[in-house]
């Protein structure tokens, strides 16, 4: 009985340990870095089980489970800590910084993932916080200052500019074709200009900027954009990732367990930046004497006390009228206008152990500055991922984007171009009276002479308007054979149908009949990927070896009918043309075949070879020439994993590359096919001599750097230099029309770009309540024409306005700017006639160079507690820009600039030519009038109206306060924030008038270097509001 009793005891005790042990209890705490500061989103789950959790945005956890369980406290870049629980409840742990030993996770080419510490190349990666504080209508904007080496510039077009982008300087002579790839979650998007009308000087037909495809993309779902820089990082994209690659990872579900739910919501206004600023001191007329019918404001002084019937006057429309003050009434702020942004973005995620998905909405309604413009986008995104087995697992990422605007105006020097009207005006105007555009149906209300336009009938009447489609995404399908070997098969689309129209009504100044257009531009591209992939560590070396195949096909068809006199007034569609419609149609279909390989090897994590190899077959190239091998080798070393250093020595890192990237050219420059004709439903023979011996486009790069990490992470440093040659020009060199043709195209040229990026970033002060950071970007670029082709001294590579023209001469830097000039004496001075005229040299001289001598961007963040202050610095220094803004300005007489001299006269200051051929100074006198209409500030005197381009932009301001944990958490709701934002805030440079930050725009292709009367651009501010469930 005895033993019995003690048996039944024993049994007990163990039952009710086990029932102590066994209880559920709730465990909370805080997860922090080494400095104290929390680590939002970590995660925490219970080993052996399914139970999880993670911190939000304080840090703070909370999790069930049971005595002597273990929990695993995780976060990316630090080490994974696992502590047993005991009889307490509450849990603090503080994770070690991993980034210096496993290094941060970046996505690289062919969407890759690497460990950063083994790139031997150099990649600036920016994450979601970097891309979405502040709201803008064009994603690749929000770019701007961000990374080093990337120069960003709007077209000044209004508000579906297009933005031209370049990596390491221009690298071709084709001006087009200097632009990086865009590739979306591993998949490449079109980033085309596909522009409408002709050069900016082409009064009938007036370019208009309808935007390029990656300022399309939504950045509320973007979770990263990383920069591959050189050849090295983005030879494995092929032909077309010759001037660098911005890779797009799109955000998923897999962070989030469970169902999520997050909203964005901003509102913004928007003004005009800069504004040309106009003179009130003397209204329309020339020598001082009102004269209606004048272009210039050179007549009566306006404080003079005078009465005149003039435009404005009550009954003057009719001829006749009441005499008004003679006074100053223009100001372009009755024109321009206030605008505004309305962007909402809502996203559900969820996850469990086979499936994590994210889809979200977005809509963007914005109102341009410019009367009646505006934009529309409405973008679906959807990334799924499923496991179907442990070894199997497939991705599906789709987004569909419809955007469109209901008018989107033309630029240049024209009558359709509002700036053009705007600055051909009267200062004795009243805009405000110009608002009733029309007299009478077809005839305008117009305070300017018989070839100009109403700037309000052009706002209102002269539509070009678009709606467009696009759908871009892909599946991909990984699976592991085993835990070395593994094949990844990838189908990805990026389809648009983008149809636009445009309408001219009657009683036009270039169109006195009206017009209507149509445009219709279809383009889709597929790409097929197959990539096997063995990855294994023996010893001390790891290696990753792969091999994959693609293929690109590409296809665009652009067709365009146009019809330039009108039936019945207002009405708009192509049964009401009354001539027959000129129409054409153009086709363009192309395909690249490739097989690439890599191989990654690592020794001790200290050091670390990649080997890549690509060779493309295109259809573009001849037959003998349409493979092209281009191999890559980069090595890094990092000698703090191998030594033991200086203890304030965090990380350091060396690196250096060659790489060899090839590229093709445009479709049918290869084989005979006709052109459009001049007269309706015609074809001609094509206009270029074809060539069946072109090479391929080769550039090969040499590249050096060094990363490193001081005090802690609170002082880091990346710095690169590199040297670019690109050879085998593909260009279209003028020849004699004697030949029945206009060009031919060769194979020419050298092109060698050389430059040095410095990232650095300093946190001087980093506590749990307060933290202040500095980064600075900095870039120098200089690219150099080393040869073109026997018997050819130089090329033009873009035609601006009145005979300037950017070219590329041997010797000579690229983006060098020609035109006409001043001539000058042997010191440098200004040569005058006897009549006090400056003289122009008949030879054509090089104005400057429309690329920045280097560029800076200086960014500050300082949080102390939960609010956040973040600003942005763009610097750029030197270059030049030439604006026809302030050339017709000057001859208008309507800017300030054009006041000294106007009742006194100006003597010029320079020399005059003596009959002995020596100088003397000049003396003469020159009207005010002949100075700025007909001589000095002439149009085509590039050099007078040639500018230093240097500014430094306010690009970015953020103040964001983020709701305390304690006060939202009983709604269940994870964060919420609130922040005043700003974008392009302020402005300082030398130039007058305009902001140096644009370009012009001829058909399809941005020019830099030359604004031809663009719009002014404009800063934004307002308020975005975040919360997540």
């Amino acid at each position: 009985m005895k033993i019995l009793g003690q048996k039944l005891l024993f049994f007990l005790f163990v039952f009710s340990v086990h029932l102590i042990n066994g209880q559920t209890k709730t465990i909370t705490g805080k997860v922090t870095d080494q400095s104290g500061l929390p680590l939002p989103g970590a995660s925490i789950m219970v080993k052996e089980t399914k139970l999880s959790s993670i911190s939000d945005l304080d840090g703070n956890y909370s999790i069930k489970t049971e005595n002597g369980k273990t929990l695993v406290f995780s976060f990316m870049g630090f080490k994974t800590k696992e502590i047993l629980t005991s009889e307490g409840s509450k849990i603090d742990v503080v994770l070690d910084d991993n980034s210096l030993t496993l290094g941060e996770v970046v996505v690289t080419a062919l969407g890759i993932k690497r460990d950063k510490r083994a790139l031997g190349y150099a990649s600036q990666e920016l994450k979601s916080d970097d891309i979405n504080r502040v709201n803008s209508t064009n994603f690749v904007s929000n770019l701007s200052g961000k990374v080093t080496g990337v120069q960003i510039t709007g077209s000044g077009n209004g508000i579906t500019s297009s933005s031209r982008v370049v990596i390491r300087g221009d690298k071709s002579l084709n001006i087009n074709n200097n632009s990086p790839l865009f590739v979306v979650d591993g998949i490449p998007i079109n980033n085309n200009t596909y522009g409408v009308g002709g050069n900016s000087t082409n009064q009938r037909d007036l370019p208009t900027d309808y935007g390029n495809g990656a300022s399309e993309i939504n950045q509320e779902d973007v979770e990263s954009v990383n920069v591959l820089k050189g050849a090295a990082a983005s030879a494995l994209y092929g032909s077309r990732a010759a001037n660098g690659v911005i890779v797009i990872t799109t955000k998923s579900g897999k962070k989030n367990k469970g169902l999520g739910v997050s909203i964005s919501s901003s509102y913004m206004t928007s003004e005009a930046l800069r504004l040309p600023e106009i003179q009130g001191v003397y209204g329309a007329g020339s020598k001082l004497t009102y004269d209606p019918g004048a272009d210039t404001n050179l007549g009566p002084r306006l404080d003079a006390g005078l009465s005149i019937l003039q435009n404005g006057s009550p009954g003057y429309s009719v001829g006749q009228g009441v005499a008004l003050p003679f006074q100053f009434r223009y100001d372009l702020n009755d024109f321009f206008r206030k605008g505004s942004s309305i962007s909402n973005s809502v996203s559900i995620t969820g996850s469990d152990e086979k499936t994590n998905f994210r889809l979200s909405y977005g809509k963007t309604t914005s109102e341009d500055i410019v009367p009646n413009s505006n934009l529309k986008r409405d973008n679906i995104s959807l990334n799924l991922n499923y496991k179907i087995s442990d070894k199997w697992k497939v991705i599906t990422i789709a987004t569909y984007t419809k955007s469109g605007s209901d008018n989107t105006p033309v630029t240049g020097y024209g009558s359709q171009g509002l700036m053009y009207n705007l600055l051909w005006n009267h200062t004795n105007v009243d805009l405000d009276w110009l608002k009733d555009y029309w007299i009478t149906k077809d005839v305008q209300q117009n305070s300017m002479f018989s070839w100009g336009d109403n700037p309000f009938k052009i706002a209102y009447e002269n539509i070009n308007a678009f709606k467009k489609g696009r759908l871009y995404g892909n599946i991909a399908s990984t699976y592991d054979f085993n835990e070395n070997l593994s094949l990844m098969v990838r189908m990805g689309m990026d389809n648009s149908n983008d149809f636009r129209w445009s309408r001219r009504p009657i009683g036009s100044s270039r169109y006195p009949q009206g017009m209507y257009r149509e445009q219709s531009i279809a383009f889709t591209e597929y790409n097929a990927d197959a990539l096997l992939t063995y990855d294994r560590t023996f010893g001390d070396f790891s290696t990753k070896l792969s091999l994959g195949a693609n293929r690109m096909n590409q296809y665009t068809s652009e067709g365009k009918i146009e019809g330039q006199g009108i039936s019945i007034p207002g009405i708009y569609n192509l049964q009401n043309i009354n001539v027959m419609p000129i129409q054409s149609r153009n086709i363009y279909k192309k395909r690249i075949n490739s097989t690439y390989g890599m191989a990654n090897i690592g020794y001790k994590n200290y050091l670390y070879l990649d080997l890549t190899a690509r060779n493309d077959w295109s259809s573009t190239l001849p037959a003998d020439n349409n493979s092209y091998f281009y191999p890559s080798a980069s090595l890094s070393f990092i000698p703090t994993s191998l030594f033991e250093m200086n203890k304030n020595i965090d990380f350091l890192k060396f690196r250096a590359n060659a790489a060899s990237v090839g590229n093709d050219t445009d479709p049918y420059r290869l084989v005979k096919t006709y052109e459009n004709g001049a007269l309706a439903g015609t074809l001609t023979n094509p206009s270029t001599i074809l060539n069946s011996n072109l090479k391929p486009e080769i550039a090969t790069s040499y590249e050096v750097g060094v990363e490193a990490q001081f005090f802690n992470k609170r002082v880091t440093l990346d710095a690169s230099y590199y040297i670019t040659n690109s050879k085998n020009q593909i260009v279209g060199l003028d020849v004699s029309q004697a030949t029945g043709s206009t060009s031919n195209v060769i194979n020419a040229g050298k092109i060698q770009n050389k430059g040095i990026e410095i990232g650095l970033g300093i946190t001087p002060v980093k506590s749990e309540n307060l933290e202040w950071s500095i980064n600075a970007n900095f870039s120098q670029n200089r690219g150099v024409v080393k040869e073109l082709t026997e018997g050819i001294s130089s090329y033009i590579i873009a035609q601006g306005p009145n005979g300037g023209t950017v070219e590329a001469r041997v010797g000579e830097r690229m983006g060098d700017m020609y035109g006409r000039g001043y001539l000058r004496s042997p010191d440098g001075q200004i040569v005058f006639d006897n009549t006090g005229s400056p003289i122009l040299d008949t030879q054509i001289k090089k104005i400057g160079n429309y690329n920045p001598d280097w560029m800076l961007g200086l960014s500050t963040n300082l949080r102390f507690k939960n609010v956040t202050l973040n600003a942005l610095f763009d610097v750029r220094h030197g270059g030049k820009i030439y604006s026809m803004t302030n050339a017709i300005g000057m001859e208008s007489g309507i800017l300030a600039v054009s006041l000294p001299g106007r009742e006194t006269g100006i003597v010029g200051d320079g020399v005059v030519q003596n009959s002995d051929g020596s100088y003397s100074p000049n003396t003469t006198v020159i009207s005010a009038e002949n100075w700025y209409y007909s001589n000095a500030f002439r149009r085509d005197n590039i050099e007078a109206n040639s500018f230093d381009a240097s500014y430094v932009k306010l690009r970015e301001v953020s103040l964001n306060y983020r709701f305390p944990q304690k006060l939202i958490k009983a709604a269940n709701v994870q964060n919420i924030s609130i922040g005043l934002v700003g974008n392009n805030l302020a402005l300082w440079t030398k130039v007058p008038n305009i902001d140096p930050e644009t370009q012009s725009l001829s058909g399809g292709t941005l020019l830099p270097g030359f604004e031809v009367l663009q719009l002014p651009s404009s800063r934004s501010y307002g308020v975005k509001l975040n919360v997540s469930f």
